[in-house]
């Protein structure tokens, strides 16, 4: 994966949601730290969409966002995305909703009490995330690691830490549409079932968590679809009436 394409995404959408006309973004070493990645990445990122008009430099003050993301700036928006594969992560999510869901049914058998503090601890931090409006990448990342690596088969860990980079981009494109709600609720009920190992419902719980995320991005994608028509149309109507 193009790590800047996926972090221009999310910039994109934090843009859409949360920002207004000249207020500063988050600095280089904050967007590299919510979602875990370099901060060369996060520089390009930002670099490409200072060229494309979307952001201005300010030396010594940071970035700030100099026109909003509407119809206008579709195409801008589309080169700025080449590798935004829409059928590509809806393929992933149903493979993840499979393998993981066997990892949640192991590791409910052979997790060790250390990793059971790990998972707590996510969830606190997943918790504080949501209270502050931030992003829940990096607990969430934190989860789903430590149920891969408790299940102790060292083929579905290697199978699990190989796809960690695309899971990290289908993140990362969700980041700002996230059902948090669903993900504390999911996320503390598959711990309360590894904690009395009953992998049948950690199981049950986990697929039905991947279901979930699943049918979230396709209604986070209908609902970009959907604004991105109603810009163009409100677009044409304004050259028309020039």
């Amino acid at each position: 994966m193009i790590v800047s394409e996926t972090v221009q995404k999310f910039l994109l959408d934090y843009i859409r949601t949360r920002v207004k006309i000249g207020d500063k973004l988050p600095s280089e070493r904050e967007i590299a730290k919510m979602l875990q990645v370099g901060r060369s990445s996060v520089r390009e990122a930002l670099q490409s969409m200072c060229d494309s008009g979307i952001i201005e430099k300010r030396p010594g003050k940071g970035n700030y966002l100099k026109q909003k993301i509407d119809g206008r700036m579709t195409t801008v928006v589309q080169r700025l995305l080449p590798t935004f594969n829409i059928e590509s992560s809806l393929d992933f999510l149903e493979f993840r909703r499979g393998i993981e869901t066997e990892n949640a049914y192991l590791a409910a058998q052979r997790m060790t009490s250390p990793s059971i503090d790990i998972l707590k601890k996510s969830i606190v931090d997943l918790k504080e995330c949501v209270k502050k409006g931030e992003s829940i990448i990096v607990p969430d990342l934190t989860f789903h690691n430590t149920v891969a690596h408790s299940t102790q088969n060292r083929v579905m860990i290697q199978v699990y830490d190989s796809l960690i980079e695309y899971f990290k981009k289908v993140r990362i494109e969700m980041a700002i549409n996230d059902d948090v709600e669903n993900a504390v609720y999911f996320h503390t009920e598959i711990l309360k079932a590894i904690k009395v190992r009953d992998a049948s419902k950690s199981s049950m719980l986990m697929r039905d968590h991947i279901e979930d995320v699943r049918l979230h991005y396709k209604k986070m994608l209908s609902e970009i679809n959907r604004q991105i028509a109603v810009d163009q149309t409100n677009e044409l109507r304004q050259r028309k009436s020039l």
